[in-house]
Order: structure tokens, then sequence, then C-alpha cells
């Protein structure tokens, strides 16, 4: 038998059979390598998954089903414009008008952006926007004709917008509610329809202080209208274009709205509502906000409206309330006037760190005198602590760069006493009397006592932890004195005040 050129000598037809069929399986190994490895492509471009290959193909992979296998065009188109990626035409559009014409606040800028952005969209003292304001240019070669003026800064604005809450409080992981009201305004003589698009509502915390320019955003949210209300579309008169802008019909729409607040935010957390005193401040303020264009000349607006509002962080009670492992202890020794060589030893304990606003803060206090002396009042203060940061560029060991370090910043501190409770040495018991007023004794001289006293937390105070522009902290002050002349022995403990709607919020629903 003649055997083929090129291939070695073999014994019997039954090892050239052989040979001829693992020539044949490498063959459509390389085949099934090469549909692998389409396969792996598709998978990336997200066209199709990826199967096992148990047949023995080297790469161990074959092309799997097509994610789009419905012919029907309607569906077909609907599961692209939902899928697909970032970089397509309309997507680039969108995306290049918006870093050409700016967004009303951006996310991760600089603090001295963001603090122009608030600047410019919450007007002056009482709201009122400067005539002709616009929001600030994403890029300084943005030319006049590509600038976004803001609509409420018009003298006849095309459109107006409200935002009205069902309630001025809300907790971190509740809903916003309430409504928004868009009036489209009949065109003039001489106007052309009006385009709107994307509908958005935002819940934003900043600080701020008085009289300054000074502003820090630190927790944003939003959502689209179009997500959170089912009639948003009721006012568009035509199809959406490749930017997003349909044309509106005239009148006056309404469009409830529930808006779930996110447990943990993308852009911070909410810090709770903080009382204005000291020439610093803390707001939140529900805003809605809508794109304009007008369809002959292409100029673009934001409409805008905002309300201020409350919002406070979500705490587990269970947690947060919870004794600490070991107490929160300090301790003093001190010498009292006139009291002779020896000395009063105090020592005053927490059984936690957190408490609510509005509460009896319990403090237990031991006493060891060995003075002269009769301790006869103890005294429970609380001092609050507000430090106000201010920054200044050119403290920065950097250069003039602020932004880079919140440390470069002038801080001026206040302290002030918000609430105190003495307990004052009752009367002995005396012959002939059943009781005797009031029901501590004092700390005679060579004694010791434990006892427990309580001090009311005012209900607006709250703990508010450094930002940038401030911090606000509080001590509860222990003192003991054998009378109104002589000095007093004290120790301070560290206290964190939270609000009880953390733990207890109202009910929302979506």
């Amino acid at each position: 038998m003649t055997q083929p050129s090129g291939l070695p000598h073999l014994s019997n037809n039954a090892e050239y059979a052989t040979h001829q069929q693992q020539l044949a399986r490498s063959q459509v190994g390389s085949s099934r390598s090469i549909s692998s490895m389409k396969g792996l492509l598709e998978a990336e471009n997200g066209g199709a998954m990826v199967e096992l290959d148990v047949c023995g193909g080297t790469s161990g992979f074959k092309t799997g089903e097509r994610i789009v296998m419905d012919p029907d065009p309607l569906i077909h188109d609907t599961i692209w414009r939902r899928c697909q990626p970032r970089n397509s035409q309309a997507s680039s559009a969108e995306e290049t008008a918006l870093s050409r014409h700016g967004t009303l606040l951006s996310v991760g800028v600089t603090a001295g952006r963001n603090a122009a952005e608030l600047k410019s969209i919450l007007g002056n003292s009482n709201s009122r926007l400067k005539p002709g304001a616009a929001l600030i240019p994403s890029s300084t070669r943005t030319s006049q004709g590509d600038k976004t003026s803001l609509e409420q800064a018009k003298p006849r604005a095309r459109v107006e917008v409200d935002i009205i809450l069902s309630s001025k409080t809300c907790v971190q992981g509740g809903f916003l509610q309430g409504h928004v009201k868009v009036r489209i305004r009949k065109p003039g003589r001489k106007e052309s329809a009006v385009l709107v698009s994307g509908g958005k509502i935002r819940v934003v915390g900043f600080e701020c202080i008085n009289g300054e320019d000074d502003r820090h955003t630190f927790y944003q949210t939003s959502t689209l209208l179009s997500d959170v209300s089912s009639s948003f579309e009721e006012m568009l008169g035509t199809a959406p274009d490749d930017e997003g802008f349909a044309k509106a019909k005239e009148g006056v729409f309404v469009f409830p709205f529930s808006m779930a607040l996110p447990l943990d935010g993308d852009a911070g957390n909410p810090k709770g509502m903080l009382h204005p005193h000291s020439g610093i401040t803390v707001r939140y303020i529900a805003m809605f906000s809508i794109k304009v264009k007008e369809s002959d000349t292409g100029k673009r607006s934001i409409a805008h409206f905002y309300r201020d509002c409350e919002i406070w962080p979500r705490l587990n009670p269970s947690t947060i309330l919870a004794p600490a492992p070991v107490p929160l202890q300090a301790h003093a020794t001190k010498s009292l006037f006139m009291g002779g060589s020896g000395k009063v030893t105090l020592s005053a304990s927490l059984h936690r760190l957190y408490w609510v606003a509005g509460q009896q803060c319990c403090v237990k206090a031991s006493v060891t005198n060995h003075t002269k002396k009769t301790v006869k009042s103890v005294t429970l203060s609380l001092l609050r602590s507000t430090v106000i940061f201010k920054p200044r560029p050119y403290l920065d060991v950097e250069g003039a760069n602020v932004e880079q370090d919140p440390d470069a910043c002038q801080t001026t501190t206040t302290e002030k006493q918000i609430a105190e409770s003495t307990l004052q040495m009752g009367q002995h018991g005396s012959r002939g009397h059943a009781s005797a007023k009031g029901w501590w004794t004092g700390v005679p001289p060579g004694d010791a006592q434990e006892f427990c006293h309580f001090i009311l937390i005012p209900p607006d105070a709250l703990t508010m932890p450094r930002g940038r522009l401030l911090e606000e902290e509080y001590t509860l002050r222990v003192s003991v004195s054998a009378g109104s002349l002589g000095t007093d022995v004290h120790v301070k403990l560290p206290i964190k005040i939270i609000n009880f709607l953390s733990i207890d919020p109202p009910p929302t629903y979506p």
C-alpha cells in the first residue's frame, strides 16, 4: 500500500487511521479556538454570552446565545436604546452639550467652583436672582453664545417652575414627597416655540458662613422627574431629539412625586439641622430644575426653583444608644479654699457617649472628701464649642491652592454654656419631723459618696462633625463646691448629641 508523501512510515493500517484522526482533531481544535475567541469578543462588546466548551476545544469556551434574539424591530430598538454603549452618537452629543453649557450643581468639583455655583442659583438673602444671571461656565473657552442663563432671572420667563413639599422634615432612607408645578407661557409675536428637557429634582445640603461667600456642599442626591412621576410626558408635544429636548405644550402642569432618599449617598450624607448661631448655618434645599431651549436660536437656559427643608441622618438606635464597653470616666483631685491640707477627689462617668436632644442625661459622680469643709453642691454644665474654618489660600504651605488643603484656613472658636443643673445640699433630719427638704445631704469631711444627677439637654442641640467650614462639639462639665466663696473641683466628659428623628423617623411611603 502506498502511503501519502510527507507522512512518517506506519507499520499498519490501524496506526495510519489513528494518525489521521489525531490530525483532524487538531484541525477542529484550531477552528474551535478561533470561534471561541470570536465569542469572547462578542461577549466583551455586549452582543453575546459565552458558554463552556465541553467537547475538548483548546480554549475551553465557545460562542453562546445572542443577547438580542427577537427580530421584532420595536423590541430590538427598545433594547438597543437602553443598552447601547455610552460612546454612541446621541450620548456624545448630550455629553458635549453638557460640558459646553454646564449644569446647576456639579459633583466632584473644587470647593471654589462649588461655592460659586451655589451662589449663582441661590440668589441674595431674599432669594432674588441678579438680572441676567447665568450658570458658571464649565470651561474658560465657553463662548458668550454657549452660556446658559437662568430662566427665573429673565424679565419675562418662558418657563416658570415651583416645587411644593408635603413635609419640611425628612429622614435618610425615607421619601421626599410633594408636587412640581410647571407653567409654559404662550410665545409672543416674535418668539418661537420652546423646548424642554431633563426635569430633575435635587436635594442639597450645604454649610455657609453668614456674610461671606464661603459655602460648601456636603450632601447631594438627585433624580429625574420622569422616574418619580408617571405623568411627565403629558407636558411634551413631540418626541425628544438626540439631545433630549422636546417641544413643550402651553399651560400649567402639576406632577406629584415621591423621591427616595438613599441610605448611602454617592455624594455624602446628611448631618441634620443646625440652628443659626455664631455666624454659621447648615441648610438643606429641595430644588426642581428643567432645561429650556429656544427652537429658532438654540439659546439655552435653566428654569429652577427651591424651597428649604430638613434632612436628618438615619441611625440605628440599638447601636447608637448601646452602653459603652467601658464607661466614660474623668477624675480630678484638688484642695479647697480654707479646707486644710486634705483634698477632694471627684470622679464622674457616663455609661454611653451618644445622647438624644431633649432627654435627661444621667451622670454618675463619686466624691471623696478629705478636707475640713462639707461639699455642698454639684453642678452639671453643658458646653457648646463652635469652630469656624475660614479658607485662606495664602496659608497653604504648598502655595495658593486652598482646594487641596482644607487646613489652610483661619479658625475662630466660640464656647458657650447652653444648659446647667445644680444639685444643692438638702436639710438633715431633725427631731419632730418626718421628712426634710432635698434628697442629697452633701459630702461631709472624711466621707465618700456615690450618687447620680441629671441635666436636660436642649432640644435643638446637635453634634456636628467637622466639615469644610464648621464643627460643633459638646462637653459635659461636672463640678463640686463647698460654698460660693471657695474654689471648685471639676472634670469634663465628652458627649455627642443626636436628634430623636434619626432613631424614630416619621413614616413615609412611596
